[in-house]
């Protein structure tokens, strides 16, 4: 979402939606200035919880100010509630992540000790595992279609 402010105000012909940008999750207000005056501020928050309601999504209100440092240029506001959603969601996605990495390992783990098994039985044996033949070249494939 960086620099999602525009300059121009209004997106394309939808100027009578009274709101900058309408999401399948947010409504968009956003402001570009070089001054954010605490007025102009209070007023895009109620522009952007009316449309909100409108829309039934999620008010987003973005603030871009020149006057600020080049790192705290731009701001997103959304409500408490979304934010704790957000952070809800990267934990699970996180969590699975790790389980997932941890799946991972196990499975490597037990394919490189199966693998010392067979071979520290197969020396003690004196055998060995045979050889797979390749046989891709001998098998024929069925696509189904009648080629007669």
């Amino acid at each position: 979402m960086k620099d999602i402010a525009t300059s121009t105000g209004r997106v394309g012909n939808y100027a009578n939606l009274e709101i900058d940008g309408v999401f399948k999750e947010y409504s968009l207000e956003s402001k570009s200035r070089k001054k954010l005056p605490k007025w102009l501020v209070h007023g895009l928050v109620d522009q952007a919880i009316k449309a909100s309601k409108k829309f039934c999504n999620n008010p987003l209100l973005v603030l871009r100010s020149s006057g600020l440092p080049q790192n705290y240029r731009t701001w997103h506001m959304i409500t408490p509630e979304r934010h704790a959603e957000l952070l809800d969601c990267e934990q699970r996605v996180e969590a699975a992540e790790a389980d997932q990495d941890l799946m991972i390992k196990k499975f490597d783990d037990d394919y490189a000790n199966a693998v010392e098994f067979y071979a520290e039985r197969d020396a003690k044996k004196g055998t060995r595992l045979p050889k797979v033949k390749d046989l891709s070249h001998t098998i024929k494939i069925d696509d189904g279609w009648d080629d007669d």
